[in-house]
């Protein structure tokens, strides 16, 4: 399984852009090391200007490109599905291929099943075969036709859902379509925005991504592979409360965690103090993510559960 980070471009952590300089150099090999071999994640809706297409040519970039249809609806922009398309034929050559797929998802009609599945229809016909996508709380019988007629499909609409209520949803996707009696994929699915490693794990994901990495940056925090998210910047609040906070630990706690940031070319003043270390430090941590679920990768879904009807 491959962890795409999402929004590295955009958020101008490359080569070149306005964050990467502020960067120490232990910082910029991982960054460069992340578009050398790691997979990354673009929106078209943020993408799409001159100067992201500039960067991720110069850099020989390859990613994933999403739609952000749901970025640009939250905003009240209109995306158009001929420009999607036109964009991808520009661009193909910093476009990520999968086995002979290219790995760029539908224009989403969001809300709309029935629109994303013209839209899909749509850019078939402009030439251009993309991946589908199928959004939780949507009539199934959509994830149904895309299993039968792709070979490797996306699932969306699961952001801000809980974890428990993610995996009750995802239990019956996987178990009603997603994978034979066996419990082998029937397809290539990917997870747009999973965030927790239990949901990573417990399924036959072929790819999925999150922004966490930047998220949890923004929030004063790292992400560490040992002990989940920890609190670290010298202006989160949670420094008052005991044990929420690095610096509120106990010694033996602390010990361990300022040994592992030094192993890895941290400290743990410049990450309390720089928000763009952080940032570089949680990329650092996808890699690691990364190689973690390709040791331990799932061939087949295991809890599966015998419905009524």
């Amino acid at each position: 399984m491959e962890v795409y980070a999402a929004a590295v471009y955009s958020n101008n952590y490359m080569r070149g852009q306005n964050r990467y300089v502020k960067l120490t150099d232990r910082e910029r090999e991982i960054l460069d090391s992340l578009n050398a071999t790691g997979p990354i994640l673009e929106s078209w809706h943020y993408v799409g200007k001159q100067q992201y297409v500039d960067a991720m040519r110069a850099e020989n970039a390859r990613i994933f490109l999403d739609s952000g249809a749901f970025s640009a609806y939250t905003l009240g922009v209109k995306l158009s599905v001929r420009d999607y398309v036109g964009y991808i034929k520009r661009n193909s050559d910093i476009l990520r291929n999968e086995d002979g797929v290219v790995m760029a998802s539908v224009l989403d009609g969001i809300g709309d099943p029935l629109q994303t599945w013209r839209n899909q229809l749509e850019m078939e016909e402009l030439g251009f075969r993309p991946l589908p996508c199928f959004h939780a709380g949507e009539d199934e019988r959509y994830l149904e036709h895309y299993v039968q007629n792709y070979e490797y499909i996306t699932l969306g609409g699961m952001v801000g859902t809980s974890t428990k209520q993610l995996t009750i949803w995802l239990d019956r996707m996987w178990n009603r379509y997603l994978v034979d009696g066996s419990g082998n994929p029937k397809i290539k699915v990917h997870g747009f925005g999973i965030t927790a490693i239990p949901i990573m794990e417990r399924y036959p994901w072929f790819s999925v991504d999150s922004s966490s990495w930047i998220q949890t940056a923004a929030f004063g925090g790292i992400m560490t592979p040992q002990w989940g998210p920890i609190s670290v910047s010298e202006k989160s609040p949670s420094r008052h409360d005991a044990g929420q906070h690095a610096c509120n630990l106990t010694l033996i706690e602390q010990q361990r965690i300022f040994d592992m940031l030094d192993s890895v070319g941290f400290s743990y003043e410049r990450l309390s103090t720089v928000y763009e270390s952080r940032a570089a430090f949680n990329i650092w941590c996808y890699g690691m993510l990364n190689t973690m679920m390709q040791q331990r990768k799932r061939k087949e879904y295991d809890h599966m559960v015998q419905e009524l009807f």
